[in-house]
């Protein structure tokens, strides 16, 4: 029984999503280098620590919640929890703290260090055997794949390191590290702990490699089961697209922290003068003043989202050739709001991702929208409501008063984004007066200029609707 290697056929929008990645991760790694407060640094990596904890765990079983998993990191105790909960959290944090050591020191991937960082997680857990190889066959629950008998795991872990050795340069970073993260699975080396191990391996080999770590949620455990089973039968695609997802959530967590850095210091510049308690109470007053703001706008853009969405539930009912793939993503956060008003760099803010196919005339499109920055136009400058005062208060930034966040709508054709065609009315979504609003293109003059609609948002959404059928998939309605 020997582990067979699995052939990677990357699909092309998961190319171009890991080419993203790669050059945000080098950004960040030229930031990093370029040096980071050490504060920051600090905090960034016991976020980080305690998230990475808690997931690893709770997936096992771990009963803690994350405040407590917190409370227990930072050398509290919680009666009412059972000791072995206590004693997983600080053991593995343990394990992960020693792990970031190993990488500091430029410690190579080797069976020693695999073996080591076993020891820790089960470290002070009673009846393991920690740091030791499982020493009788097991089988695996809910999984139709039986790990190979114990006699042979020493043999199987040696040559799992020969192959990383040798074929590192033939896969990028995050193939290799989900082809050793499921071969580890595979060969199954530990009585217990062999989840942890993993993932905690995982990290090992992409900190290394100058990657992001990766944070399994609890959420994902479903996906993160299925995708294994996936590359039990040789498709490990599914592993690298679930790692792929994992790794944008942790440079968005970088991002915002970073952000959210550079926020108090121009801030803390705007109220030098003052005393910091006058300066924060301050800052705490105006920014629940544009949190009022926020949530107002949030809930239009969802009123936007249900009216579109029942409208694709008709168009999908009464043009049965028509097919129409939705896939949601998460509306961005506040602070992810903020930094685009105040002109930071965000990434990931897709919001609708649509993938319209005609089954008759083979025509395809895919439709997405994201938000991004708005700026009113300087010719015929938008008064300056309070709300543009807020934020002109909190960034001191006078030329970012007139900024607002839209939703864009762009196409996708052939894995690139690309400007809707010019017959496209409908450019963004967002909100005027605390009213949904809609950009929209006025053709009374020459060419055309964006106007903004307050009016009928259901007519707006159907005549958009109507023009992407139209205009991109051959149907007139």
């Amino acid at each position: 029984m020997e582990y067979k290697i699995p052939k990677i056929q990357i699909p092309e929008a998961l190319k171009e999503t890991l080419n993203k990645s790669e050059n945000i991760i080098n950004e960040l790694n030229e930031k990093r280098d370029a040096g980071l407060n050490q504060n920051l640094d600090k905090k960034i990596k016991q976020r980080l620590l305690i998230q990475s904890v808690w997931h690893s765990n709770a997936i096992e079983g771990n009963q803690l919640t994350l405040r407590e998993t917190e409370i227990i990191l930072n050398g509290m105790e919680i009666n009412e929890r059972p000791l072995k909960d206590e004693i997983e959290a600080q053991s593995l944090s343990n394990a992960t703290e020693y792990l970031y050591k190993l990488i500091a020191g430029d410690e190579p991937l080797t069976k020693r260090t695999l073996l080591e960082l076993h020891g820790l997680i089960l470290a002070n857990i009673p009846g393991m055997q920690a740091g030791q190889f499982r020493n009788e066959d097991v089988q695996i629950k809910h999984a139709s794949h039986t790990p190979p008998s114990f006699l042979t795991v020493e043999s199987h872990i040696g040559d799992m390191f020969k192959w990383m050795n040798r074929n590192a340069h033939k896969h990028s970073p995050l193939e290799m590290a989900s082809i050793l993260h499921h071969w580890l699975t595979w060969i199954h080396p530990f009585g217990d702990g062999n989840g942890r191990a993993a993932r905690l391996f995982l990290n090992f080999f992409l900190l290394q490699k100058g990657y992001p770590e990766i944070i399994v949620k609890i959420s994902d455990r479903d996906n993160y089961y299925d995708a294994l089973i996936a590359a039990d039968n040789g498709d490990i695609v599914k592993l690298i697209e679930l790692f792929s997802q994992k790794i944008s959530e942790t440079i968005d967590f970088y991002e915002q922290m970073i952000n959210e850095e550079d926020r108090r210091k121009e801030w803390g510049k705007m109220y030098e003068k003052s005393t910091e308690e006058q300066a924060q109470k301050e800052y705490e007053k105006i920014n629940k003043q544009i949190r009022y703001g926020y949530e107002v706008w949030k809930s239009q853009i969802h009123t936007f989202l249900t009216i579109f969405e029942e409208n694709l539930a008709i168009i999908d009912d009464l043009i049965p050739e028509i097919e129409i793939t939705p896939k949601k993503y998460d509306i961005i956060s506040f602070d992810q709001y903020l930094d685009i008003l105040e002109g930071r760099k965000v990434t990931n803010t897709w919001y609708l991702f649509l993938n319209m196919f005609n089954h008759k005339t083979k025509n395809r499109i895919n439709i997405i929208f994201y938000f991004s920055d708005f700026t009113a136009p300087s010719k015929k400058r938008l008064a300056l409501s309070d709300f543009g005062k807020q934020i002109q208060s909190i960034s001191g930034k006078k030329e970012r008063s007139n900024h607002y966040v839209k939703l864009y709508i762009s196409a996708r054709k052939e894995f690139k984004e690309c400007k809707l065609k010019d017959e496209i009315d409908l450019v963004n979504v967002g909100t005027w007066d605390d009213q949904l609003s809609f950009g929209t293109k006025d053709r009374s003059k020459n060419g055309y200029r964006i106007k903004t609609e307050t009016g009928n948002p259901e007519e707006v959404v159907r005549h958009f609707i109507d023009q992407i059928l139209n205009h991109y998939l051959d149907i007139n309605i």
